[in-house]
């Protein structure tokens, strides 16, 4: 299966991006499991999926949504038929992103089949998906390596640059299947090296990721 990472640095959208679609129409909604991609870098700055981190990212992130569930305006968590499902959503999200970050913009970007037919399925206008990506490694296990930043689909194949420090990103996304659109969407970046399993950082970029547009909350 092809890892889809989405690590969206200089090139990315630096402001949350919304159609029309007024807020006072998401009266609640519905959820997706969260993603988490994280790899791990070993000694050489060797990058490698991390499944065990992975694992814990993701767990984290769902109990901490669970946690602001009544300020995320969350609902009814939605389900995947299979593991096949699961994996074409996870990539049509990351085909979203990159999308979105080529073109700066929502303007005519249209949620893929697999998300819209689980939220019709569902009955559900509205759907949030929160993905985290991000870069384990022990302090010290780091040299200085290429500073340039990239972003979309990464093939772990395939050589990339490797962050030289620990870091954790967020994106969201809020779906509707009545417009067939993606109606929000923000990433959020730390200004500091994070482990992509710190409890606390993991907390406030969720929060900030909805921010001013769910809610409007000044975050520590």
């Amino acid at each position: 299966m092809l890892l889809i990472f989405l690590f969206i640095y200089s090139c990315s959208v630096n402001r949350p991006l919304k159609t029309s679609t007024p807020t006072s129409e998401i009266l609640s909604l519905s959820y997706f499991d969260p993603i988490a991609f994280i790899n791990y870098v070993e000694k050489g700055n060797k990058s490698v999926p991390s499944d065990s981190l992975s694992a814990i990212t993701k767990h984290k992130l769902d109990s901490l949504m669970h946690k602001h569930k009544s300020r995320l305006r969350l609902s009814n968590e939605l389900t995947f038929e299979n593991e096949i499902s699961k994996s074409i959503f996870n990539s049509e999200t990351g085909r979203l992103a990159e999308a979105i970050t080529r073109q700066r913009s929502l303007n005519g970007i249209k949620i893929k089949p697999v998300i819209d037919s689980i939220m019709e399925k569902n009955n559900t206008r509205f759907a949030m998906s929160v993905v985290a990506v991000g870069f384990g490694r022990r302090k010290g296990n780091w040299r200085t390596s290429s500073q340039r930043y990239w972003s979309g689909y990464i093939n772990p194949r395939d050589g990339f640059p490797v962050p030289t420090k620990s870091s954790l990103n967020l994106y969201g996304f809020i779906f509707d299947s009545k417009k067939d659109e993606v109606t929000y969407y923000n990433r959020q970046i730390p200004n500091k090296e994070v482990s992509p399993t710190d409890l606390e950082s993991m907390e406030k970029l969720l929060l900030e990721l909805f921010n001013g547009y769910l809610y409007d909350q000044k975050i520590n």
